[in-house]
């Protein structure tokens, strides 16, 4: 009797054993940013620099002159506004990446948030034009946000 409950015991375990690693086998999806750059014909623009960052610029992005700043990354990052959460910390999070010949920039993140957008476009050697946007990451998701530079 006793024999025969412990059988049934391990078979259980065993059977529990299972299945949980097969359900924890799961794959995790990834949370991608993906920022399409468009002039205002709504044609997307190649090669144009976009930032992503998670603390808000000081002023409009579009009061800076790029001109006056070795980078954009750098006008971006020496711009940024410090600001805390209730719990005192701050967000560090700041990537950056050139469009591909389809307007398109891709970011892995590790988890879904909303982060500002910023983009510039060397139109020649002499123009640059800015755009600026807001996009809300979901977590295991692509999410797609366009920005805009005017002519």
């Amino acid at each position: 009797m006793l024999n025969k409950i412990l059988k049934s015991v391990l078979l259980g375990v065993f059977a529990l054993a299972i299945v949980t690693n097969f359900s924890s086998c799961k794959k995790e999806k990834e949370t991608i940013a993906a920022i399409v750059v468009k002039n205002d014909a709504g044609l997307p623009i190649s090669h144009a620099r976009v930032v992503l960052h998670a603390m808000p610029l000081k002023n409009s992005l579009y009061t800076y002159n790029p001109d006056n700043y070795d980078t954009f990354d750098y006008m971006i990052k020496s711009n940024l506004d410090t600001v805390y959460s209730a719990q005192g910390q701050i967000s560090d999070i700041f990537v950056a990446d050139w469009t591909d010949d389809n307007g398109r920039a891709e970011f892995t993140l590790p988890l879904g948030m909303i982060l500002n957008v910023s983009a510039l476009w060397q139109v020649d050697n002499n123009i640059e034009r800015m755009g600026a946007n807001i996009i809300n990451i979901k977590e295991g998701e692509i999410t797609t946000q366009v920005v805009e530079i005017r002519n």
